[in-house]
């Protein structure tokens, strides 16, 4: 099976010092080709409380699919202690990893400027643009953007 390359936003707003490493160290683990962008913190947008996140970005090359590789990334959020529930959709999160393109994710500066940090090249099918180009669209809204050590 060939191996294909997958993008991967990946945030925290719960004990992200702790958190964001934890993940980290468990996707390096399963899969060591992985590549990480920068650690930025973001303010939180709609109703996902008051405490700013962790955000970044990774590529990974697997020979899993998508459904196997969500299931994967969903086994590793419950390690960490992320519950799913349509009710808890838009609460504060102790991790969580989205497999990319998800909707909207070229108009969320939070994704798109760490995204643009491992893959400036990429094009996004939708748009044409490169994801250094989409990223370069949304820095009027990263004002709040500071990098984090981790």
């Amino acid at each position: 099976m060939p191996v294909k390359n997958y993008y991967l936003s990946i945030g925290s707003n719960i004990q992200p010092a702790k958190n964001i490493p934890a993940c980290m160290a468990l996707l390096q683990n399963q899969y060591p080709s992985i590549r990480f962008s920068p650690v930025y913190e973001t303010d939180p947008i709609g109703p996902a409380g008051s405490k700013k996140f962790w955000n970044l970005a990774a590529v990974l090359g697997t020979e899993e699919n998508e459904e196997m590789l969500r299931a994967s990334l969903r086994k590793i959020e419950a390690a960490l202690g992320r519950v799913r529930s349509p009710d808890n959709r838009f609460l504060p999160r102790v991790i969580d990893i989205d497999i990319l393109p998800q909707a909207d994710y070229e108009q969320q500066a939070f994704i798109m400027i760490p995204l643009a940090e491992i893959a400036p090249l990429v094009l996004d099918e939708a748009s044409g643009k490169t994801f250094a180009e989409l990223a370069d669209g949304l820095r009027k809204d990263a004002a709040g953007f500071s990098r984090k050590q981790v």
